[in-house]
């Protein structure tokens, strides 16, 4: 069973400066299940919910024109499940015949589509269940500006050979 989800953005998780993608819950218990991600997919999310336009596609980019150019579409985005620390995810896509195929995908590639094609996100039940958190309804908004303004400042001092191997 799936649960929808909502993405709420991502954050800076100090002091490590490390980006976490956040999914809630839209109805229930709304439980927030976080998501350790690189700094390039943390931006690669940003510009799509900033709808920030690049001179060129960016791979995200890319991705959403083949799949229009190939008359599919991305149905929806599932996390499937959290293994040794590991987060996986599903995406679902409908080709022009109207058959779905399933592509294993990272959790953050498959957001960073999902935010460009408005796909609805979910979330296995079990999953939620494990990694899910409730979180305190004491944040603020200015807590959330203070944080979105720290993953800015550290999305633009990264380098892509900043993870290099």
């Amino acid at each position: 069973m799936t649960i929808e989800m909502e993405l709420i953005g991502v954050r800076v998780q100090m002091p490590t400066s490390a980006p976490i993608l956040l999914l809630r819950e839209t109805a229930g218990d709304r439980r927030t299940v976080p998501i350790y991600i690189g700094g390039p997919e943390a931006h690669a999310i940003d510009l799509a919910l900033s709808g920030t336009e690049m001179a060129r596609p960016m791979t995200h980019d890319l991705l959403v024109i083949l799949l229009e150019g190939l008359g599919a579409k991305l149905e929806q985005i599932v996390i499937t499940e959290l293994r040794q620390g590991t987060f996986y995810a599903e995406l679902f896509v409908r080709d022009a015949a109207g058959e779905v195929a399933t592509f294993s995908a990272r959790p953050s590639d498959a957001v960073a589509l999902a935010v460009r094609t408005k796909t609805p996100i979910f979330a296995e039940d079990a999953l939620v269940e494990e990694a899910g958190m409730v979180e305190d309804d004491d944040e603020s908004d200015e807590d959330e500006e203070e944080m979105v303004e720290e993953l800015r400042k550290f999305l633009d001092g990264v380098n892509p050979d900043d993870f290099a191997s």
